[in-house]
């Protein structure tokens, strides 16, 4: 049965040093929650603490409407998937799945039944009787996530599960376990530091930075509408710069930058004037062809250094004035380097960070 979980002003000290910082936020029960941040940010840390491994110097856990706080790990009912795997070299497929059952004590002549249906959950039926040697990667990763689902935990906890895989098996592994996870309705928090990843599989990304949240959101939101340059910069791609902002109506900025005077309308951005970050997505950037119109949006006319073609789209690094901007755009363009453009940028498109 998934269980939600509350975390209340979490702090962790490790000598000097404060891992975490009042760390507070609820899950839902069934919910798929990624702890994203930089090495070091304190979102393995936090991952511990809610698996029993460590006890916070402050603050409480609480799963559901029981404090956990003094509560062992082995009675806490959730389950966590290493980076490592940390199967036993030396067990079968079948007994490295069963291990967590013994560990419980679940009843004997039920294991053989839930060891077969963790297995075919995770498509493993047939290698029971493998060594962990004997498998690929991704087969060893699966073998780790049955382990864990097992024992039905209301929790399910992962520390970087993926990492020691190639990219294509990543992306494939990553589904499995969302589609998982969905199937069991268990509630799980996954620990990574790749913004991807945490965009694909996440139904909220909790943001980290020097042992502190910076922004819970959704994909989209956290994506679309950072609330800091530390954001923005962090998850996926964006053109960066200072500026100075002045409100005109409404959510209607006028902004002056490295690359000219520009309007944006970005409804949460709460100051009237100051100086802040202007930022820009490379795939909200679009080329202006000649005699193509541009409408209301800004125009931002630069110079191609680099024309990287990438399969799915094309990657234009260009200089507009003196700085440099980034536009991923349609696949079938063909701009050559050296080629002087113009670009239109939406106004709805610009978000106004502070740093």
């Amino acid at each position: 049965m998934a269980e939600g979980l509350s975390l209340k002003n979490i702090t962790k000290r490790f000598g000097n040093f404060t891992a975490l910082n009042h760390v507070s936020f609820d899950i839902k029960p069934g919910e798929f929650v990624t702890l994203l941040g930089p090495s070091g940010c304190g979102k393995t840390t936090l991952l511990r603490i809610i698996a029993g491994f460590l006890e916070p110097d402050e603050g409480e856990v609480w799963f559901g409407d029981q404090k956990m706080n003094d509560v062992p790990p082995h009675k806490r009912n959730t389950a966590m998937c290493f980076q490592s795997y940390a199967l036993f070299p030396h067990k079968t497929v079948y007994e490295n799945i069963r291990f967590g059952l013994r560990m419980r004590k679940v009843p004997a002549s039920q294991h053989r039944a839930l060891v077969e249906e963790a297995m075919a959950m995770v498509n493993l039926t047939g290698l029971e009787n493998r060594k962990p040697y004997e498998l690929s990667g991704g087969q060893q990763q699966r073998v780790a996530l049955a382990r864990s689902v097992v024992v039905r935990p209301n929790i399910l906890l992962f520390d970087e599960p993926l990492s020691n895989l190639d990219a294509k098996l990543r992306e494939k592994v990553r589904v499995e376990i969302r589609d998982l996870q969905r199937k069991l309705g268990i509630t799980a928090i996954y620990v990574t530091h790749d913004q991807s990843e945490a965009l694909a599989i996440s139904d909220t990304i909790i943001s980290m930075n020097q042992g502190a949240i910076i922004q819970k959101s959704d994909p989209r939101t956290i994506y679309d509408r950072p609330v800091s340059k530390f954001i923005a910069d962090f998850i996926g791609t964006a053109n960066l710069v200072p500026c100075t902002v002045t409100r005109q109506q409404g959510s209607l900025f006028q902004v002056q930058s490295p690359y000219g005077m520009l309007l944006a309308e970005d409804k949460d951005f709460p100051h009237d004037s100051g100086e802040y970050y202007l930022c820009i997505r490379p795939e909200d950037v679009r080329p202006v062809l000649d005699g193509e119109p541009a409408g209301e949006d800004n125009i931002l006319e630069g110079v191609v250094k680099n024309s990287i073609y990438m399969g799915n789209t094309l990657d234009l690094f260009a200089r507009v004035q003196t700085e440099p901007l980034r536009a991923s755009v349609w696949k079938d363009y063909h701009i050559e380097e050296g080629t002087r453009i113009r670009f239109a940028v939406p106004r709805s498109k610009i978000r106004i960070l502070e740093g």
